[in-house]
């Protein structure tokens, strides 16, 4: 868990469920040009239990942290998700951060806050040296996001992720952690 001014940042838990699936019912037409397409799993509480106890072990084997952001000052519900995923090590030391807000969240410096404290503990708690972040070309909050917190374009990836049925193209940034050693 990752707390910060505002958010709690953590891994889903049981009692979540419900309100995960509200998240994504409420927010699906917000999310969805800038997303893989939403499976019908995506809206049955079998699928997130199964998810429940997924992102735990990959948590446990330090393979990735798929959390969910909530509003320290709000009635606990999901505002957002934030995720290291690919977490590779070796000569690597790498992941890639990949988010989400609620529309309702736009605007208030929340992913800012999230992809900091991610970002964080990435470097801080897995030691890892570089985070990578993709994101669209017509996705301007997400490069002014990435921006603000120190990632630098690396490229462009021509048909990089299918979005929404769709190939899309991909502005490529990182960040590195300039302190690493080999501790």
């Amino acid at each position: 868990m990752i707390e910060t001014e505002r958010l709690v940042i953590r891994l889903p838990e049981a009692a979540d469920v419900p309100q995960v699936i509200d998240y994504y019912r409420r927010n699906l037409e917000h999310l969805r040009p800038y997303s893989p397409a939403f499976e019908p799993e995506m809206f049955e509480a079998a699928a997130w239990y199964e998810q429940v106890a997924q992102r735990r072990r990959e948590m446990t084997y330090g393979e990735s942290f798929r959390a969910f952001m909530f509003a320290r000052d709000g009635a606990g519900d999901v505002i957002g998700n934030i995720n290291l995923t690919q977490v590779f090590r070796g000569a690597f030391q790498s992941s890639i951060l990949g988010y989400n807000l609620a529309e309702a969240a736009q605007g208030h410096g929340f992913m800012t806050e999230a992809v900091l404290a991610m970002v964080g503990f990435a470097f801080g708690e897995w030691g890892l040296h570089r985070v990578a972040a993709n994101y669209m070309p017509r996705n301007e909050r997400s490069a002014a996001v990435l921006k603000r917190c120190g990632f630098r374009v690396e490229g462009l990836a021509p048909a990089y992720l299918l979005i929404n049925g769709r190939w899309e193209d991909h502005v490529l940034t990182a960040i590195t952690n300039e302190a690493w050693s080999r501790a």
